[in-house]
């Protein structure tokens, strides 16, 4: 195994040939300057909605209690239980 030496790059440019094309970042995002301007408060306040539906959807279904996960967690174990003595 050879000692670590440090590595010296250059980067060679030909003056005849024409700069690299801009990068693709500065290509697709507009310049800082051409920023849109909102109306309106900087934080706080409602946000425009987007797309359909609007806000949250509203919880149909009725909380459980203890009781109902308990009676439910039961009728699958004894249902898997059967299930797998079956195959």
């Amino acid at each position: 195994m050879s000692p670590e030496r440090p590595m010296k790059i250059e980067i060679v440019v030909d003056p005849s040939r024409p700069a690299p094309p801009v990068s693709l970042v500065a290509r697709v995002a507009p310049p800082a300057a051409a920023a849109p301007v909102t109306d309106g408060p900087a934080r706080g306040g409602k946000r425009p909605q987007r797309g359909r539906g609007g806000g949250r959807r509203k919880n149909e279904r009725p909380a459980k209690t203890a009781a109902d996960l308990d009676a439910e967690m039961e009728d699958y174990t004894s249902n898997t239980a059967t299930a797998a003595a079956a195959a």
